[in-house]
């Protein structure tokens, strides 16, 4: 009888021992795993400007204008206005989107922010955004979000994007097999 209390009593030490040890480190992970998971997950919706009149270069060498309406996630295709008329080209048929300086932006977007039309010249390179964190929200304005975290950004950058709040789109590049799109955008 001795024995098995004895027995008991070991195995009930080390219970009690172990459920301690575990109510501590359970105490301490969730705070840094929460604290890890929101860095991870800092995200930022940056609003950018799409000038009016885009040239969509094609994988061949061949190039067309026109104003960019929509990118269709889904369908991999590119939406684009031309002459009044809109049509549709394969993602994975296009090298690039290019948004020349030298064309105007939307007017809801011109006032007193440019010095004789003339932008910062700091250019910002966001790789590997998913399709999906990209929305086109009123194509006749160029008027676009962009919701950019980790990995595409880091923090010293989010901070950067915050203090300039708005960009144009100088440059896009599709990832199709990833899912991805590259831009290259001007503060402003």
């Amino acid at each position: 009888m001795k024995r098995n209390t004895l027995s008991f009593l070991v195995v009930g030490f080390f219970t009690v021992t172990a459920g301690m040890a575990a109510q501590v480190n359970a105490a301490s992970q969730p705070q840094n795993l929460l604290s890890i998971q929101a860095q991870a997950n800092v995200s930022q919706a940056v609003p950018v400007t799409l000038r009016t009149q885009a040239q969509i270069v094609m994988k061949g060498g061949e190039k067309r204008d026109g104003r960019v309406v929509k990118i269709d996630q889904k369908g991999q295709k590119l939406w684009i206005q031309a002459s009044g008329e809109q049509r549709s080209l394969p993602l994975n048929q296009i090298e690039k989107i290019m948004f020349p300086q030298s064309t105007p932006p939307p007017r809801s977007n011109r006032g007193p922010r440019y010095r004789h039309g003339i932008l910062p010249q700091a250019k910002a390179i966001w790789n590997g955004i998913p399709m999906s964190a990209f929305e086109m929200k009123d194509a006749i304005k160029g008027q676009a979000v962009v919701k950019l975290s980790s990995p595409v950004v880091d923090r010293a950058q989010l901070q950067y994007i915050r203090k300039n709040k708005r960009f144009f789109v100088d440059e896009m590049r599709f990832n199709v097999q990833k899912k991805t799109i590259e831009i290259v955008a001007t503060p402003y």
